[in-house]
């Protein structure tokens, strides 16, 4: 009873519009709620015109705020998305930090204490100033885990949503979004979560179902696919030394970026496991083949297949 009060009463309505910004697109994701099921109503993606974002956690990523806000306008009237709504706005992975902190370090009375708590951990590994950082946590079993974010990033994100007529009330980052549609939809086991895309690439892993590691790679690490392997495989080195994994159920990528056609066999044939590519379903079984709109989509199901 106390859980349905919860997300009654307290728990605000889940948007039905996801906006995904990555480094040289957006996609915008519509949802209809009929039946008690949530179904795909419209999709669309379009192309930023090239320099119009850079990647960073410390500055503003819009460099072109007129063609990220007409970009926008438009991918949002071929989704239908017309006179403005709540939204998620799911950011490139990195416009953050997400990192994992042990649960027994942060231990405090208060919401607003933990944050503090957490601020002042991550005061000499953040790229810009810990005390002013937006943070978001979750306890998950013995860990916690944070995102934590710069003003200078987010605000431009939001001011563009704004400008457009949409209300930006849950923003997240697509690393996450998927680690999370990925675990409710497989059995839990140890499996890592590739979120590959322009300009960086992303390695969260999962043991038991429970997050275990969270890496964002930048620069030569994430445009070159031979660079990338490496770090995967450094990846799998820690998890067995380390973690003392005993093996992964599989690999699921979200090859964004890759012009490769083999991506997945390339990717499986180096690291020995099986390999599948990132899809996201909607409940109606209508499928979203484009990577591009994975991030938006998984925002909103939550499920991957």
């Amino acid at each position: 009873m106390r859980e349905l009060l919860r997300r009654l009463f307290v728990d605000p309505e889940p948007p039905r519009v996801a906006v995904e910004v990555r480094p040289r697109a957006i996609g915008v994701v519509r949802v209809a709620d009929a039946g008690g099921r949530r179904s795909l109503a419209a999709a669309a993606s379009m192309e930023l015109a090239e320099g119009a974002l850079r990647l960073s956690a410390s500055e503003s990523n819009v460099t072109d705020g007129l063609a990220l806000r007409a970009t926008l306008r438009s991918a949002c009237e071929r989704a239908g998305v017309l006179g403005g709504a709540p939204i998620a706005l799911v950011l490139p992975d990195s416009a953050a930090r997400i990192t994992l902190l042990p649960a027994a370090e942060v231990q405090a009375r208060s919401e607003a204490e933990v944050r503090e708590l957490i601020r002042f951990r991550l005061r000499k590994t953040l790229p810009f100033d810990a005390r002013e950082a937006r943070v978001a946590f979750r306890r998950e079993g013995d860990s916690v885990v944070v995102v934590a974010a710069s003003s200078a990033v987010l605000d431009p994100y939001e001011d563009a949503c704004r400008d457009c007529g949409l209300v930006p009330g849950l923003v997240e980052v697509a690393g996450l979004v998927l680690f999370d549609a990925v675990r409710a939809s497989r059995p839990r086991a140890d499996r890592l979560i590739v979120n590959w895309d322009d300009g960086y690439a992303s390695l969260l892993l999962a043991v038991s179902g429970a997050p275990a590691l969270a890496r964002t790679l930048l620069g030569p690490a994430a445009e070159s696919p031979d660079e990338l392997l490496r770090e995967v495989q450094n990846t799998l080195l820690y998890y067995r030394e380390r973690l003392s994994g005993t093996g992964l159920a599989g690999v699921t990528l979200r090859a964004a970026a890759s012009t490769r056609p083999d991506v997945t066999s390339w990717l499986e044939a180096a690291v020995g496991v099986p390999v599948e590519v990132v899809d996201v379903w909607t409940r109606g079984d209508a499928r979203l083949p484009a990577q591009g709109l994975a991030g938006a989509a998984a925002s909103l199901f939550r499920r991957v297949a």
